[in-house]
């Protein structure tokens, strides 16, 4: 896999910084998305295939070099360890884009995934120029729920059984910010 001319949009916070996910996360991603409570809470598979992560760290790759998708590489800003993932997929035709994100185990509860959301939010508004974010979580995940109120994303409501998750159908709390949301909370 070639470290490429993708372009390669740095995002930095007070606790994290977030890049184009490079070859050298393999390793970290492969033993951090290994877990069980990852894959309870995402679609990542468990157990987590030796392969996984290479492929997914080239089709992320290859999402960002066609502007389908920017997923990006979160590095604690203290330590420079890799620590997840977050990617915002974009819906160009009209002008929105869905967030998904996910913390290995060891960072939980450090506050990484809201700093994240709030740059991911800022990238999209400010330089995508979308009109609306969107994210999900399970239920049985209220903490995911916490991270996207902190982000100032607004609850629009519970889809049930929306889901297909590891063959069972689940729940989906779903929340939003709108371009103005942003404009009147952030700028």
């Amino acid at each position: 896999m070639s470290e490429d001319n993708v372009k390669k949009p740095k995002l930095e916070g007070d606790l994290v910084r977030m890049r184009l996910l490079e070859t050298g996360d393999i390793p970290a991603l492969q033993r951090l998305a290994a877990a069980e409570e990852i894959a309870k809470n995402t679609f990542v598979p468990h157990p987590y295939p030796p392969d996984a992560a290479r492929d997914f760290v080239q089709k992320a790759r290859e999402q960002w070099r066609n502007e389908e998708a920017f997923v990006f590489a979160i590095l604690e800003k203290t330590s420079e360890h890799f620590v997840g993932c977050m990617g915002i997929h974009l819906t160009p035709a009209h002008n929105r884009a869905e967030v998904g994100y996910w913390i290995g185990l060891p960072y939980w509860g450090r506050g990484l995934a809201t700093a994240a959301l709030r740059l991911i939010i800022q990238f999209g508004f400010e330089e995508l120029k979308l009109n609306r974010i969107a994210a999900g979580h399970f239920p049985h995940n209220p903490a995911s729920g916490r991270v996207m109120q902190k982000a100032n994303m607004r609850y629009e409501g519970l889809l049930r059984r929306s889901i297909l998750h590891h063959g069972k159908y689940k729940d989906e709390a779903r929340y939003a910010i709108l371009r103005d949301d942003y404009e009147a909370e952030y700028t």
